[in-house]
């Protein structure tokens, strides 16, 4: 007999997010991300009646409790660093287009390496493939078991 308790996948939890929903609409009072019909999204418009929150992304950042982690290093890093810089960016708002909690809390310089803190992994991750697909070296994912985090490891001398 084939055992089924393997399909039931414990849940993740993540502070960030509460298990009730909130008030159709919320807008963070922060940043301005509007919680409407489910998802946060950013609107032109935002409705007058909604109720202020700080989003879970906001809170994130304040706490300075990442979802993710990028760090590259490498000879190359330093001699094209601005433009992996614009492209860190780029990509950062392009998936916070798509997905407004996914958002870059800091970048550090020390000795030659970067460290990029984002809100969470699909943000860590899209940087870490971006930087390889445009500029090649060696890239390293490490998903921690049991956790909704991801380190990102790129480097190229």
């Amino acid at each position: 007999m084939k055992r089924m308790d393997k399909l039931i996948q414990d849940y993740i939890h993540d502070p960030y997010f509460t298990k009730e929903k909130y008030p159709d609409p919320s807008v963070c009072e922060k940043c301005g991300v509007v919680f409407h019909n489910g998802i946060f999204e950013w609107l032109k418009d935002v409705p007058k009646d909604a109720k202020k929150i700080i989003c879970p992304a906001c809170r994130r950042i304040e706490d300075k409790y990442e979802g993710g982690v990028v760090y590259l290093e490498g000879e190359f890093l330093q001699k094209h660093k601005e433009e992996i810089f614009n492209l860190i960016r780029n990509v950062e708002e392009e998936e916070k287009a798509y997905r407004p909690l996914e958002r870059i809390i800091e970048i550090k310089e020390e000795n030659g390496k970067v460290v990029i803190k984002t809100t969470y992994e699909h943000l860590a991750r899209r940087i870490g493939e971006a930087i390889h697909r445009a500029y090649k070296g060696d890239l390293k994912l490490n998903y921690p078991e049991g956790q909704k985090y991801v380190r990102v490891y790129w480097h190229r001398d």
